[in-house]
């Protein structure tokens, strides 16, 4: 994710224990008081360690709420596009609506003030994410779930457009009806005789 500087080697559990510390913060605050200072002294380490790790705060919380992310939103193994999506987004609700939606909301807003923040947000999680879906909908046109014709990017975009409009906007519940709607949405655009 992030190059490491040159000097001592880094502690694995010195830097597992930086991550927990700033998800815990994070997630207790919704990133009000998270600080460097913060984050050195419940994870027991120094600041200059951690500033020889990651470039910047916004650089700590990516990995960690990255670490969450790939923790609680598991890549089901693929059974058909219907089952396979439902859980992946499930999950994806359930994970926002157990904190992860305000620690998404505040790494947006830093990907919005620091140009290249959101360069290494957008590579590191919205791309890793992005990649995760269109995983799963390559593996439904394999299995004849959605016509191949269909412009896989774009069933990406819809969906997490969608999630992404509900999470900053606030508008509408993100729950497993949402996902269970997104779902049923993407099997009849990816069976219709129209390319999205």
């Amino acid at each position: 994710m992030t190059k490491t500087k040159a000097g001592r080697p880094r502690s694995e559990k010195a830097k597992q224990a930086v991550l927990n510390s700033t998800y815990e913060l994070l997630t207790e605050s919704g990133g009000k008081k998270l600080t460097i200072e913060a984050i050195a002294q419940k994870a027991g380490v120094g600041k200059p360690t951690i500033y020889r790790w990651w470039p910047s705060l916004a650089d700590i919380v990516l990995e960690a709420v990255l670490n969450q992310a790939d923790v609680k939103i598991p890549v089901p193994p693929y059974e058909s596009l219907n089952t396979t999506l439902r859980q992946f987004l499930r999950s994806s609700m359930k994970s926002i609506n157990e904190g992860d939606g305000s620690n998404l909301r505040y790494l947006m807003s830093l990907a919005q003030q620091d140009e290249s923040f959101r360069d290494r947000f957008r590579e590191n999680f919205v791309a890793k994410r992005q990649e995760i879906l269109k995983s799963i909908l390559r593996q439904a046109v394999d299995a004849n779930d959605i016509s191949s014709t269909q412009d896989l990017d774009m069933l990406v975009d819809l969906i997490f457009g969608s999630m992404w409009y509900r999470l900053l906007i606030g508008h509408g519940t993100m729950d497993e009806v949402f996902a269970d709607k997104l779902t049923d949405i993407v099997i009849k655009l990816g069976n219709s005789d129209e390319v999205c």
